[in-house]
């Protein structure tokens, strides 16, 4: 992400899941220590290598990390005591202090380094801090309203907030879905064998595809945004709106394949975003499992759709107002949040109904308004920004272009990437890969894939997932 500093992304390759220190430093010794430990034990194991994993990338952080793993256990095993022991009058009152308790430390530490990166401006937050204070809250809540009862275990209640397969950025795994890798089971070969495969897909689309459409937008970023030209400034805005897919979702895919080869089920976190026929479509599919924590622990609490017209106006704005702070402290951030908050409240009382009429038309517009949103959440710098839109909308005006010419060029060296990214985000593609994913030539082609990617982080400078700073 932009403005993140040399040292820093040295300190934290460790973490990074496409860099040839994890895939062949620590995953394999990981792996091997994991399997060989006894079943009863894998939690140990698992609790102990992911914080020394995380020790090794932000030493300064790993005791609150620890601290708040800690003191949250204990809430949970105190709330637990409470429902078990105290008179049904007294039990609500108590597990209700205890629940406050753990949301005013967890929530507070992620406002204050919020709050703290904002006033400073180049503070180093904990890596992963939004995403295990959700888990925590998701957890402490579920446990307040007896969906799930609390871990008693201190090294299963470890694994499941501190497991590095998802620390840094997801997907946000409930602890009802995290029991299954926790209970010990034996691992099955084709457990490991799908895990594997969905640990290179993502790792192909992290580095072949996101990280090589990224090279065009840090170009465009490089000319300056005076200088290019109406296409080529359209052309930046999908290439980044790739680029993100790609970068976000081969994330979460080398997450998910790590989380099975270690017992746990696939938590999906994508499914086909581009193929959305609305906005607010777009965002059931896209990032799923932080849109279903907000819908669970925030919108549905305030009421949801259920108390009228204005109350669900309001609800929404302040989800997605939530939503934008939750994703960074710049102006941009709360814009883009309301903007979409604002587009999809528009699709809910008035055009929506009308976009379920053509499915051709609501994808045009799906197509054309999500890169535009994009381009707020991207250009942190609202000047820059107000260039941008010029570029992309020239009745606006901001000057002559020095290149009208410029898109030729970059479209004759980034076409085969466009060309591969569009590809992969038609559904039916991914519905041909379910069909012969245990082919030999399919197995054939993920290790072209892999030691393709492999040879591509060989010759290029470390570059980290976009949603690490988040």
């Amino acid at each position: 992400m932009a403005g993140l500093e040399l040292g820093r992304l040295i300190g934290e390759n460790s973490l990074v899941f496409s860099s040839l220190e994890f895939l062949f430093r620590f995953l394999p010794v990981f792996l091997a220590a994991f399997y060989l430990t006894p079943l009863k034990y894998r939690n140990v194991t698992l609790f102990i290598g992911s914080i020394l994993l995380y020790a090794c990338a932000q030493p300064r952080y790993v005791l609150l990390l620890l601290a708040v793993t800690a003191l949250n256990y204990l809430i949970g095993v105190r709330m637990e005591e409470a429902s078990v022991f105290l008179h049904r009058r007294r039990r609500k009152t108590a597990m209700l202090k205890w629940l406050l308790l753990a949301a005013a430390v967890d929530i507070g530490i992620l406002v204050f380094f919020k709050a703290a990166d904002a006033a400073a401006g180049n503070l180093l937050l904990p890596l992963g801090l939004s995403f295990y204070t959700f888990k925590l809250v998701s957890y402490q809540v579920d446990v307040f309203y007896g969906r799930v009862g609390a871990e008693l275990s201190f090294w299963k209640f470890g694994s499941y907030i501190c497991m590095f397969p998802q620390i840094t950025s997801g997907p946000i795994m409930r602890y009802e879905d995290a029991q299954e890798g926790l209970s010990g089971k034996r691992i099955r070969p084709e457990q490991f064998e799908e895990g594997l495969r969905l640990l290179i897909l993502g790792l192909a689309s992290k580095v072949l595809l996101a990280d090589r459409l990224g090279t065009l937008w840090n170009e465009i970023q490089t000319i300056g945004f005076e200088s290019i030209s109406t296409p080529l400034a359209w052309l930046g805005a999908f290439a980044y709106s790739l680029q993100l897919y790609f970068d976000f979702e081969g994330y979460s895919l080398m997450a998910a394949g790590l989380g099975i080869m270690l017992g746990f089920p696939y938590i999906r976190n994508f499914d086909q975003p581009y193929s959305a026929v609305s906005v607010s479509d777009f965002w059931r599919r896209w990032h799923m499992t932080l849109g279903s924590w907000f819908r669970d622990y925030i919108y549905i609490p305030m009421g949801g759709n259920r108390k009228g017209t204005k109350r669900l106006v309001l609800n929404l704005a302040f989800v997605w107002l939530l939503t934008g702070l939750w994703h960074g402290n710049g102006l941009n951030f709360i814009i883009w949040g309301l903007a979409l908050g604002g587009i999809i409240i528009l699709e809910k009382l008035t055009y929506g109904s009308w976009l379920k009429k053509s499915r051709v038309l609501s994808h045009l517009y799906v197509l054309a308004v999500i890169p535009l949103t994009w381009m707020i959440f991207a250009i942190t710098d609202l000047n820059g920004l107000g260039i941008y839109f010029a570029r992309l909308f020239p009745f606006f005006g901001v000057g002559q272009t020095l290149n009208a010419g410029d898109i030729g060029k970059y479209l004759s060296l980034y076409w085969p990437f466009f060309l591969a990214g569009v590809i992969c985000c038609v559904p039916a593609v991914s519905r041909l890969y379910e069909r012969v994913k245990r082919k030999w030539f399919a197995t054939l082609l993920l290790a072209l894939l892999f030691w393709a990617a492999v040879y591509r982080l060989s010759i290029s400078a470390g570059n980290p997932f976009l949603y690490f700073s988040f």
